[in-house]
């Protein structure tokens, strides 16, 4: 072991970094930015490793108070590397502590910190961003460096959408996500490789509002089960991992009952460009575990959903689903929305929605058909 020993106490004002005035000896080296954070807010950690250690994309940090300890989850900052040896690293104080807290590497032999948390006032309360805000979902997530989600987020678009075509009809879509496990619980500190498993949950609806008793042409339910994971997008890789499991159905029975069981393997990628402009490429490749009631499902639908999603937060913003089945039958949508009121966070508002379908299988039912090219128009809460 390289152990390294220093006091502490010269350090105070180097780099504007702060170190409690205590002697420490450890191999690891932590040091913030300020001796105050606030409760429920991200804050920054200098880490200064071993040359003979690498990197992790999250370290854990144990904050011990009277009361006891916990531990949170540091995340390694995206960007240029400050040092060799020294890396950036993120974490969101917990909402519900207060005072002095010792905060030192939970795994790794480190220097002990003392910080000093404090609770946001009440109007900092009511006008805040929510913590966690960045939506990160496959269909265009947000990823800010080390930026936890909350546990229950967005995860496909919501919408209401109304066309014309063949009579009204409207399509509808409810859909989130919920991380199954708390990061600081029980259950992740005896099994870590809970810590992103996740249930996700899409309802998507056609609604035949030109007939007579208005009836629900076909409804898909699809639930999941899947591990969501960051990579840090180095050297080309993805930003972003999804792998799980996805039951989707129509709840119907007889001639009409259409359901599908798949494996499924999501990586994604985030370039940003000029004038706050992202483009994501987010490719879902699946494998058919069932699919009895539609044994030729393949045909029409393939094995990857080529998900494309290019624009700004405040502006105009293009997605597009593609699909191409092994019998050269395939389908697209393209959605496309704007703003109409100041985003609650990243992805959820108020949008003018449009949206184009053409090909086949804009429905589970109707996997297998090819409607005319529809055009709806409507509002959005999630994009």
């Amino acid at each position: 072991m390289n152990l390294r020993c220093h006091w502490a106490g010269p350090l105070l004002a180097v780099a504007g970094l702060f170190f409690p005035s205590v002697s420490f000896c450890a191999d690891w080296l932590i040091a913030g930015d300020s001796e105050q954070v606030e409760a429920g807010h991200s804050f920054r950690l200098q880490v200064v490793k071993p040359a003979a250690e690498a990197w992790p994309e999250t370290l854990a940090l144990k904050l011990m108070q009277a009361q006891g300890a916990r531990r949170i989850a540091l995340h390694l900052s995206d960007g240029a590397a400050d040092s060799e040896n020294r890396r950036t690293y993120t974490a969101e104080a917990p909402a519900g502590i207060s005072g002095l807290v010792r905060a030192e590497l939970a795994d790794r032999g480190s220097n002990r910190l003392a910080l000093l948390v404090e609770q946001p006032d009440n109007l900092s309360r009511m006008t805040e961003t929510p913590p966690g805000g960045n939506g990160q979902a496959a269909q265009g997530m947000k990823l800010p460096a080390g930026q936890p989600e909350p546990p229950l987020s967005a995860n496909e678009p919501m919408y209401f959408v109304v066309g014309a075509r063949n009579g009204a009809n409207a399509r509808f879509q409810l859909s989130f996500k919920y991380r199954l496990f708390d990061e600081e619980g029980v259950v992740v500190r005896h099994a870590p490789w809970l810590t992103n498993f996740h249930f996700g949950y899409t309802q998507t609806s056609l609604w035949d509002l030109g007939a007579s008793s208005k009836p629900f042409h076909d409804t898909s339910y699809r639930p999941s089960l899947f591990w969501q994971w960051r990579n840090g997008g180095r050297d080309g890789w993805p930003q972003l991992w999804r792998s799980g499991y996805e039951h989707e159905s129509n709840g119907k029975d007889g001639l009409n009952s259409r359901s599908i069981d798949t494996l499924f393997v999501q990586p994604i990628w985030v370039w940003d460009g000029a004038e706050d402009a992202r483009f994501v490429f987010a490719p879902k490749a699946y494998a058919y575990l069932d699919k009895d009631e539609n044994p030729d499902i393949q045909q029409y639908r393939g094995y990857v959903d080529w998900n494309f999603r290019y624009g700004r937060e405040k502006g105009w913003l293009l997605s597009a689903l593609l699909r191409r089945g092994t019998a050269g039958h395939g389908g697209a949508q393209l959605d496309l929305s704007y703003p109409l009121r100041e985003p609650v966070f990243s992805r959820v508002g108020g949008f003018l929605h449009f949206q184009l379908f053409s090909g086949y299988g804009e429905s589970l039912l109707d996997y297998n058909l090819r409607r005319d090219t529809q055009l709806r128009v409507g509002f959005s809460v999630v994009r």
